[in-house]
């Protein structure tokens, strides 16, 4: 396209003219900034090995709102699952009870950013524990929506039984 010269003119003078006007207006010119992320935002790492009847760390303690990746492992000869829930006054009775109450108050169900791996492979739709046979990785990724006093627990026949549960904390 080609403009007359007075029209390039004018457009050659037009970042001059815009500076002048705001540095007569008492604005100050622009500058540009780079967001550093704050620990709100930034994910805390946590990792978790399960082994008969126990977790290690045997508790945790999150902070609502900032992204938690949660790296747990199967050191143990038998199959484990983590669960993360608000402990009820009184254990639901029958799996069936239990799962209607996990579907409820699993920590992670809130989260709109929940993600999960089995041994590289992302796990698709809603879950309410992370099962895994010995040998066996996974990483759980989501974000705390609420503070509260929490459980995290193996449910498998005797472990729980057994002391495999740990509090959880979300401050």
């Amino acid at each position: 396209m080609t403009f007359p010269t007075t029209a390039k003119t004018a457009l050659s003078l037009l970042p001059l003219v815009l500076l002048a006007a705001a540095s007569l207006s008492g604005a100050a010119p622009a500058t540009p900034t780079t967001a550093t992320p704050t620990t709100a935002t930034t994910a805390k790492t946590i990792r978790i090995e399960m082994s008969e009847m126990k977790f290690a760390p045997m508790n945790l303690t999150l902070r609502a709102g900032q992204p938690v990746v949660i790296q747990l492992s199967n050191a143990g000869v038998a199959p484990h699952e983590f669960q993360a829930y608000g402990k009820p006054g009184a254990a639901p009775k029958g799996e069936a009870a239990w799962d209607a109450y996990m579907e409820k108050h699993t920590i992670w169900l809130p989260s709109r950013d929940t993600r999960l791996t089995v041994n590289g492979k992302a796990v698709k739709g809603r879950f309410i524990e992370v099962q895994l046979k010995p040998g066996e990785k996974a990483t759980l990724s989501f974000t705390p929506t609420q503070a509260g006093a929490f459980e995290m627990a193996c449910d498998y026949p005797g472990h729980y039984e057994s002391g495999m549960k740990g509090p959880l904390t979300v401050r």
